[in-house]
């Protein structure tokens, strides 16, 4: 699938909540600064004209959710699985987010530099 995100995209992991979305909580596949990927295990009710409030509640930080508001941009349900495909638009948590996105570049460059991750332990869950 062809990239329509001008920042780079991260693979990473979340818990993405949204009740008006979809029944179930899905998963976070990929992050950017302008959107992200999920997966939720049941159809989705989108609403391609509709903003939605999203809480990601990130693995790798222990600090409160993301709170982001989000607009769809496409959706493929398939198997039983809803894939969506969202923009962030400005958000409370737009800085933060800023922040983690800056932290996923920062591991990144650091593994590419020695081919190993370091991670704070207080920042992971078990």
């Amino acid at each position: 699938m062809k990239s329509h995100r001008i920042s780079e995209r991260f693979d990473d992991f979340a818990k993405v909540v949204c009740s008006d979305l979809c029944i179930v909580n899905g998963v976070l596949l990929d992050i950017s600064k302008e959107g992200f990927k999920a997966e939720f295990n049941a159809p989705c009710n989108v609403d391609f004209e509709k903003e939605y409030q999203v809480q990601l509640r990130l693995s790798r930080i222990t600090a409160e959710p993301l709170d982001l508001i989000v607009r769809p941009v496409w959706s493929k349900f398939n198997d039983g699985k809803t894939e969506l495909g969202v923009n962030i638009l400005h958000s409370k948590d737009s800085s933060r987010l800023d922040k983690y996105i800056k932290m996923l570049k920062d591991e990144k460059n650091e593994q590419n530099d020695t081919g190993l991750v370091s991670y704070d332990s207080d920042s992971l869950f078990i």
